[in-house]
């Protein structure tokens, strides 16, 4: 576990840049005070192999001055038009590289699209990401500048996109567009219009920004250990060290996680769990990303009743069934609750969902892993009444299907079971102890 970190915004992305050796490509300046610029920028200096710094508008800090000064950059990209940097900062550059270039436009979109078309020559996928908010992105930022995709930020309330946008993605070559966050963060009409025209669209949502940063990772790196080497953690209430962090993290292709202050959030902790990367990056001081984040804490976990609807079979034997040739002994593994038809099913605690699909006998079954060798399943889904899918997070409440009597089902209702360590339990007691009362 490492920390890294500065008194402020600007010298945490000292910090950051100073893992980067002299004599680098490019270095990339943007405003610190405001998000949407630096956001397109992360994953322009990710592919360009070039740090991202911040600078107040009408000062260059004496930190990222002498940072510079030290990196020795061939050239310097400064992001925005002067109302966001300003002249006096250009022309201080002069002195620091050969070359520099201010690329800006009209507004946060069309700065975007002249940051992404001076980067990158081609591009077969493209992370789109509301310029509303900076939450969804910063995960995005990482992620794109991971695997060589360009960022572009829409007007997510919005019915329609830019033309602008449209063409910068075909003339780049984009074939799939990953639209980060949710319908409330980018229209269901925005990501229609991209389908219409020839785009294959990919939606990695979440029901908070925890969990929006944990589906872009799962769906950029994967799920499982082994898969990268380092991963990254910024606060999610603030958007300034995650700026640089997301540069960064690009560039070593790891992704960038968003916690609280106190404590992890309980699915993404699981969910860096099962990552299992070797090492982690923490990125800013212990005001914004405690110590008990370093030290792998999650925060507590909350537990919610599956349905409604009262115990119509127990756990443990059931009674022999007998035929001419014998009689043997079962056992049911769960307990059924009598919801009737089509009534909503709730993820018991937060977790990843391991499995959603047929099983067997189960039907259509959804498992989910909560960590700390504890998972929780839900059978005889509806046909179609499974709402979630393998590999995403949920947190505790979450629908996640309708009830049906799909399986060896004689009737609609929810069987539901608790695995500790590989073996079902009781979730009777085992529920009752968390304040949960099953029936």
């Amino acid at each position: 576990m490492q920390r890294v970190s500065g008194a402020d915004r600007y010298e945490t992305a000292v910090a950051l840049s100073q893992r980067f050796a002299p004599n680098v490509p490019v270095l990339y300046l943007a405003t610190g005070t405001d998000f949407p610029d630096a956001l397109t920028a992360a994953s322009a200096a990710a592919l360009r192999g070039g740090p991202l710094l911040l600078t107040q508008r009408d000062a260059l800090p004496s930190t990222v001055r002498a940072e510079i000064v030290r990196l020795a950059p061939a050239r310097i990209v400064v992001v925005g038009g002067e109302s966001v940097v300003g002249a006096s900062v250009f022309d201080e550059l002069a002195g620091l590289t050969p070359s520099r270039v201010r690329i800006g436009g009209q507004n946060r979109y069309e700065t975007g699209e002249r940051l992404v078309a001076e980067a990158f020559p081609t591009a077969t996928q493209a992370f789109v990401a509301t310029g509303r908010g900076f939450a969804d992105a910063l995960a995005a930022s990482a992620a794109a500048g991971a695997v060589d995709a360009p960022v572009f930020l829409v007007d997510g309330l919005a019915t329609t996109v830019r033309p602008s946008t449209i063409a910068a993605m075909r003339e780049l070559g984009v074939r799939t567009v990953r639209i980060a966050g949710g319908t409330g963060a980018v229209s269901a009409s925005i990501a229609r219009q991209f389908t219409s025209n020839g785009f294959s669209v990919q939606r990695h949502e979440g029901l908070d920004r925890y969990l929006t940063a944990g589906a872009i990772n799962a769906a950029v790196f994967g799920s499982t250990s082994g898969s990268i080497s380092s991963a990254f953690l910024a606060t999610g209430t603030d958007f300034a060290d995650a700026l640089a962090g997301a540069a960064l993290a690009g560039g070593l292709g790891a992704p960038l996680y968003l916690t609280q202050q106190a404590c992890i959030p309980h699915p993404v902790w699981v969910a860096l769990n099962q990552l299992a990367p070797p090492s982690r990056v923490i990125i800013g001081g212990t005001a914004v990303v405690g110590d008990a984040v370093a030290a792998n804490t999650p925060c507590a976990m909350v537990w919610a009743k599956p349905a409604a609807g009262r115990i119509t079979d127990g756990f443990g034997p059931r009674d022999p069934i007998c035929t001419p040739s014998g009689c043997s002994q079962s056992v049911h593994r769960g307990v059924d609750l009598g919801t009737g038809c089509r009534a909503p099913i709730y993820a018991a605690s937060g977790g990843r969902v391991g499995t959603a699909g047929w099983v067997g006998t189960y039907g259509n079954f959804v498992r989910i892993s909560h960590g700390a060798g504890i998972e929780t399943a839900y059978a005889h889904m509806v046909d179609g009444g499974i709402l979630v899918r393998a590999g995403q997070l949920v947190r505790a409440g979450q629908q996640i299907g309708w009830t049906g009597a799909t399986g060896a089902a004689t009737g609609c209702h929810l069987h539901f079971e608790v695995i500790k360590n590989g073996t079902q339990i009781d979730p009777v007691p085992f529920m009752l102890q968390r304040g949960i009362r099953l029936g």
